[in-house]
């Protein structure tokens, strides 16, 4: 399972100590507010970098994977209206998909601290049976989707490595005259290599919707334009 970055108090969900639990939708995205990047899945490359940049890092494993780069400062990000509601650019899945997320065993967790769960309104997810409610497993169907996605990320991610494709992408942003800050840790697909695949990898790609992702990833370089100037 991807990092709990914004879940303070994680729980399984159980349909018996839950049973009374509603949840309220909300396009209340302040919790956001501490970091300058998320993490991104390869089918989000197209709508992400129209708005922001997308790069690559290293985990603890020192496996790569994608995020989108929120920001160009050390913490925190401009993409945040007065009322916390995300502001004329593409909100990351792994951002929409809190105060839930799934377990590598399948099992939903929630965050017992979130605003959006807990209280008298919004709507059940349990039925007066104990099963299931429509809004729950429309969120477990987003969870699934997000979880096969995550995967053939990863998979996506670790051929890059295999075939050495990663390149450092390491860049000195002068936000203001007096504080230049670098951007170091962070990685980029090499276009000349990837164009010197052999043809049946590309076509392999191609047919993946990997080769796809790859130019996403590389036609978002232009956003950091867009985060300097959302930040000045």
């Amino acid at each position: 399972m991807a990092a709990l970055l914004f879940y303070k108090d994680p729980a399984p969900l159980n349909r018996d100590l839950h049973k009374a639990l509603r949840y309220q939708s909300s396009g209340d995205y302040s919790f956001t507010d501490s970091v300058n990047s998320v993490p991104l899945t390869g089918i989000e490359f197209f709508e992400a970098s129209r708005d922001m940049p997308v790069l690559f890092s290293k985990d603890d494993e020192g496996r790569f994977f994608p995020l989108a780069l929120l920001s160009l400062m050390d913490a925190g990000h401009k993409q945040l209206d007065g009322e916390g509601r995300w502001e004329d650019s593409y909100v990351p899945a792994f951002v929409r998909r809190y105060p839930f997320a799934l377990t590598d065993e399948g099992t939903v967790c929630f965050d017992k601290e979130s605003a959006q769960s807990g209280g008298e309104e919004g709507e059940a997810l349990f039925n007066d049976e104990g099963e299931n409610s429509e809004t729950l497993n429309n969120i477990i169907q987003f969870l699934n989707n997000y979880d096969q996605q995550y995967k053939n990320t990863r998979a996506y991610c670790d051929e890059c490595s295999e075939l050495e494709l990663f390149s450092p992408f390491n860049l000195q942003v002068m936000a203001d005259k007096d504080n230049p800050l670098r951007l170091e840790g962070l990685y980029v697909i090499d276009e000349k290599k990837l164009a010197e695949l052999q043809e049946e990898k590309i076509n392999d790609w191609f047919k993946a919707g990997w080769l796809a992702w790859s130019y996403a990833h590389l036609h978002s370089l232009g956003a950091l334009r867009r985060l300097l100037r959302k930040q000045q």
